[in-house]
């Protein structure tokens, strides 16, 4: 259950039990302090400066967490500082904390260069999206390139629900969670490093409680939203923390009885006379993506063999020959010739993946849309939040916060969105069940990268379809394979731009080229 996450409202439920059976006043909240302090610690170990930390507490029970991670730290020698946002705190806690030396600031402190570490403890799982204007003077002091910044639960004015964060929230460096993951810590990359710790009582824990909720089928029809990392954190945390981990990702590695064809044979149609490096890109990513066969159709055919020699080739669509899936789109153009292209793979009864130019066509082309949206196999959207806005407007669906929107326009149209970002979400059309994927990092950010991920998924896509035993399952197969594809995708982008001295640029070819060392971490991890 740990790439499972949960609403505020099941973490309530969950937790009502565990306070009910307390044994001593504010038993789980020292419990979940214990855990801070022990972030905190391990964040002030890679520190490059000395310094003193202040925990910045608000008047619930998340300002509790902080004043008593903040007492501890006092107890062990630390110089810790508090500032109540509100004026008034959790009073056994701020007792606590006073007790053990920390000192109750006044105002906020003038320099933050006195602080290497800020604890954000204002607001926690209830806080709505956005904090109150008069705290802008307090998140603008922990915004210092030389302080680091640890948040309690979710960073304060994050709505843990849906990682909207308005015009004003806390933007963490790490962020320690208890129990299970909320769905803010994959939504929003605010909350920097995900921690999570599981925090008991006796023989009852947090996560247990959760679990049972789910067995017991108290869920309801929450949807499932899933959430991994792909790119693990540098920087390591001590038991009990855990950090948010990749996807579990299956192998494409051929069986005794499988040849070129059997393991899903992808068609590329791709890169015009003035996108000629789209072809290429898109062609690459599948090519590494798996074994099997790869079949490019476009302009850009003599290219692409020239490049790719193992890639089978031709002008027409008509001519491609058989195949599992489809990806139309990066640089292919939006002139009648593509808009009539794609129309004819609409028509193919495989799973199509639909990306770049390919969304230009549909937000469009009404008609085009509605035959997208017509389709019994499954079609898969992979627009980034620019390519997104124009398919919104098209549906004339309202605007809201990313995650909200990704899932409206996914039951909308009735096809799988895959909205890529530093926080990729694969949105079903069911809107049962949803994926969210931190990549760890922004290196894929650069030209021609989508094309790339355009071309690995739609190769796993191929995959997933000629290996399924239930047609009935293949939806569910065709999402989970593109949970993986961006998970693959992210860890390739980070190795791309690994060098011996550090981090560097990745272009979107390297990129590409890492997609088998990627598959094979993620495979065997």
């Amino acid at each position: 259950m740990h790439d499972f996450t949960w609403t505020a409202e099941h973490i309530r439920q969950a937790e009502q039990p565990l306070l009910e059976s307390q044994t001593e006043p504010d038993q789980l909240m020292r419990c979940a302090a214990a855990a801070v302090a022990q972030a905190a610690r391990d964040m002030l170990d890679t520190a490059d400066r000395d310094g003193a930390i202040l925990v910045l507490a608000g008047p619930g029970g998340n300002g509790g967490d902080g004043l008593y991670a903040g007492a501890e730290l006092a107890e062990q020698g630390e110089d810790v500082d508090a500032y109540l946002t509100t004026g008034s705190a959790h009073e056994p806690a701020l007792e606590a904390f006073r007790r053990a030396g920390g000192t109750v600031l006044d105002a906020m402190p003038e320099s933050p260069w006195d602080y290497v570490l800020a604890i954000d403890a204002i607001t926690g799982i209830g806080g709505t999206a956005g904090l109150r204007g008069d705290l802008a003077e307090v998140v603008e002091f922990i915004d210092f390139p030389l302080t680091k910044v640890l948040s309690v639960d979710v960073p304060s004015g994050i709505d843990a629900d849906t990682g909207d964060g308005a015009d004003l929230h806390v933007h963490a460096d790490a962020t320690v969670t208890f129990g299970g993951w909320r769905r803010a810590h994959v939504l929003n990359p605010a909350c920097g490093t995900q921690l999570l710790a599981d925090i008991g009582i006796g023989e009852e824990t947090l996560s247990e409680t959760l679990e049972q909720l789910s067995d017991e089928g108290e869920l309801g029809d929450t949807l499932l939203l899933y959430a991994s990392r792909a790119v693990p954190p540098r920087m390591k945390f001590s038991a009990p923390l855990e950090p948010m981990q990749p996807a579990r990702v299956y192998t494409v590695a051929p069986q005794p009885a499988d040849d070129k064809y059997s393991g899903g044979v992808v068609g590329v149609r791709a890169g015009s006379e003035q996108y000629p490096g789209a072809a290429l890109l898109a062609v690459a990513g599948a090519l590494y993506a798996t074994p099997s066969m790869v079949r490019y159709v476009g302009p850009q055919a003599a290219e692409v063999v020239r490049a790719h020699p193992e890639v089978v080739v031709t002008q027409k669509l008509e001519e491609a020959g058989r195949v599992q899936a489809w990806v139309f789109g990066p640089g292919a153009g939006t002139d009648k010739v593509a808009a009539d292209e794609l129309a004819w793979i609409l028509r193919q009864e495989v799973p199509v993946l639909i990306d770049a130019d390919g969304l230009t066509l549909l937000a469009e082309h009404p008609d085009l849309l509605a035959q997208a949206t017509a389709r019994e196999h499954p079609t898969v959207l992979t627009p980034h939040d620019g390519e997104f806005a124009r398919l919104l407007a098209a549906t004339r669906l309202p605007a809201s916060n990313r995650f909200v929107e990704s899932l409206h326009l996914a039951r909308e149209l009735g096809c799988t969105v895959v909205r890529k970002g530093r926080a990729t979400l694969v949105a079903t059309p069911g809107h049962d069940t949803a994926y969210a994927i931190d990549a760890g990092h922004s290196w894929a950010a650069t030209p021609g990268s989508g094309d790339v991920l355009s071309g690995l998924a739609g190769a796993r896509m191929a995959h997933a379809a000629a290996q399924l035993g239930d047609p009935g399952f293949l939806a569910t197969e065709v999402d989970e394979s593109l949970n993986h594809s961006a998970n693959i995708h992210a860890l390739a982008a980070a190795l791309a731009a690994d060098t011996p001295f550090g981090e560097a640029t990745a272009p979107a070819s390297r990129i590409a080229e890492h997609i088998r060392s990627a598959t094979a971490v993620m495979t065997n991890a």
